[in-house]
């Protein structure tokens, strides 16, 4: 067996996904590979994967390009080809019996109708190895599950994701370090870690503490990083947005362009309103030959201009996705709606 550790986020391939509650699993891996430098994926046994070290571990992160029902085929192509020791594998996906904002780590079990981690031990053979999961929680009232994990966070919860996101790929570097033992008593639980949810003082307290460090030490980006998140623990969500553009400003300072958008990129979730940003980063990601993710943007900031009631600027900006891709299908139906809204009623 090789020494090789192998993560895998489970999720479905596609712009239409992504963001989903079902997509989580990727979003962790996407953390994992931002964060420690990674680079650019590649196409291999069916899933998009990163290889590095993350401490003294080997790894390979994987996001299988199957749809979720069929991530066990990846999985097993992964695990036979490069020899992964069961104690080495750890999948990462959602689960809707475990409240949202709670992690839970455990080795073995069952699938819990997840039909990503049921096809996986079907094709393995057996479930003896880890996951991570993903607390969703529940559908509201008598909402279909099925719509309930393709549906997007939204508001508060996009928020809480974010943070449960990284706080998940937290867990996964100490269980790569110390174990899965140490990683299930220090992360099983809610978003506080340990069963137990940190008071108002407490976060108070620490805001002063890394405030402090942040001003000791303003080229270091770890204090920032945890002032923006106990700020949004704290509703304080003008002060993270600042912070967010703080470290994005920093990361350009030390030539880490990616990690900039990253922090921008957040900065424009929780305040749409920063139009100029948001066409930075779709121009960024253009100037890295990444269509994808440019027409992804236009298109999130024309929804924001719509919504806003500013129709002409938001076909504008349908206009520059559609220049990238002509044939794009939200593009060209958001267009058409547009252009309708504009036409003068009878």
């Amino acid at each position: 067996m090789s020494e090789i550790y192998l993560i895998v986020g489970l999720g479905n391939p596609g712009a239409k996904y992504e963001a989903t509650r079902h997509n989580v699993g990727f979003t962790v891996v996407d953390e994992l590979a931002r964060r420690h430098r990674l680079g650019a994926g590649r196409s291999e046994k069916r899933a998009l994967t990163w290889d590095g070290r993350i401490g003294a571990r080997r790894v390979k992160l994987a996001k299988p390009l199957t749809y979720m029902n069929r991530s066990g085929e990846s999985v097993r192509q992964l695990s036979d080809y490069y020899k992964i020791a069961r104690e080495n594998l750890l999948i990462v996906h959602d689960d809707l019996d475990t409240p949202f904002g709670a992690l839970r780590l455990r080795w073995n079990g069952g699938h819990g109708g997840q039909k990503g981690l049921r096809n996986i031990v079907r094709h393995l053979g057996d479930a003896d190895f880890a996951r991570l999961r993903f607390g969703i929680g529940r559908p509201p009232g008598r909402m279909d599950p099925v719509h309930y994990v393709l549906q997007a966070f939204r508001g508060d919860d996009a928020i809480r994701a974010e943070e449960l996101a990284a706080r998940a790929a937290d867990a996964i570097e100490v269980w790569l370090s110390d174990g899965l033992e140490r990683a299930m008593s220090q992360y099983n639980g809610n978003a506080a870690g340990g069963g137990r949810r940190d008071s108002k003082p407490d976060l108070s307290e620490q805001l002063v503490v890394f405030a402090r460090a942040h001003e000791l030490a303003p080229r270091d980006p770890k204090p920032l990083i945890k002032l923006i998140a106990l700020q949004k623990k704290l509703g304080q969500i003008d002060a993270a947005v600042a912070n967010h553009l703080k470290l994005a400003q920093l990361y350009e300072c030390r030539g880490q362009s990616e990690q900039a958008i990253a922090e921008k990129s957040k900065a424009v979730a929780i305040r749409p309103g920063l139009v100029a940003m948001q066409r930075e980063i779709a121009e960024w990601y253009l100037a890295q030959d990444n269509k994808k993710k440019a027409v992804s943007r236009y298109l999130i900031l024309a929804q924001h201009l719509r919504e806003a009631g500013d129709s002409a600027a938001a076909l504008d900006v349908v206009s520059l996705a559609l220049a990238i891709n002509p044939q794009h299908p939200k593009a060209l139906d958001m267009r058409r709606a547009l252009d309708e809204a504009s036409e003068p009623q009878a």
